[in-house]
């Protein structure tokens, strides 16, 4: 099963995630700040398996002369699953404060014995991604490929942080959003569904959430089509709160179980 459980995580979120260049109005105040930490947790049936970090740096980098965000996601497999393939993962962005659009992106993925380094260049004047290919253990460049994408593309981290601008004050319920992603070496056209506004049970008490359904076709992992569920707090926060996906060995259930440093406070119901 490898890290599918893992980049199912990082997919599922990053689906519900890159709502960009839809027309959507965006908040007038920036939904995060720097230094914000969020702490998940995923689940198979009733057995923990891994454990993940969204992480927003504490400083400003320069990249491409312009100031970005460094934004990283960082996932481990734990207990059992660890013990059959234990899991490593770092995926992370470069992320426009200004534009909210990506100029790097890079996954480095240690999956049992399965290796994969590779870094993405974006040129936004130029509307085209790099793809540098790298030595699956040194991370020596071993080749570049370029392809042409959509103007502000994002990639499968950037777009979560960039969806968590967006008003959802003016976006309903029925609501499609499509969506452009390059990953992969490909570009992903995903879907998603505000299904429904409802208060969540958390760790963290109760809170007023948007609840997103992406519309993702059947493949080897998934049970059906649309299966995947995702909660995100109803605020100018927009964090994950919960994922539940049905997939071939039973449900993946992934539950936020802890948020520093966030900017604004927590849509808790009194």
């Amino acid at each position: 099963m490898r890290i599918q459980l893992l980049s199912l995580i990082l997919l599922c979120i990053s689906c519900v995630a890159n709502a960009q260049g839809q027309g959507h109005k965006l908040s007038d105040v920036p939904p995060f700040q720097p230094g914000e930490l969020l702490e998940l947790k995923a689940t198979v049936g009733f057995v923990k398996a891994a454990e993940a970090t969204f992480g927003v740096s504490e400083v400003i980098y320069n990249i491409n002369d312009r100031p970005t965000w460094k934004i990283d996601i960082h996932a481990r497999t734990v207990g059992i699953f660890d013990f059959i393939s234990s899991v490593r993962d770092n995926w992370g962005t470069y992320y426009d404060t200004v534009n909210y659009v990506p100029h790097q992106f890079y996954r480095y993925i240690k999956e049992g014995r399965f290796r994969k380094n590779e870094i993405l260049y974006f040129d936004h004047e130029q509307d085209s991604v790099t793809v540098a290919k790298l030595h699956k253990e040194s991370r020596k460049l071993e080749k570049t490929v370029m392809h042409a994408v959509p103007n502000n593309v994002q990639d499968m981290v950037s777009g979560y942080y960039y969806l968590r601008s967006i008003d959802f004050s003016q976006v309903q319920i029925g609501d499609i959003i499509t969506i452009d992603t390059f990953f992969d070496d490909k570009l992903e056209p995903f879907r998603v569904k505000l299904v429904k506004r409802e208060v969540l049970d958390t760790d963290l008490g109760d809170i007023n959430t948007l609840v997103l359904v992406p519309i993702i076709k059947k493949d080897s992992l998934f049970e059906e089509d649309n299966t995947i569920t995702v909660w995100l707090s109803d605020d100018l926060n927009k964090i994950p709160l919960k994922l539940q996906a049905k997939i071939y060995v039973g449900y993946l259930k992934v539950q936020l179980t802890d948020a520093k440093n966030l900017r604004h406070p927590l849509a808790r119901v009194d």
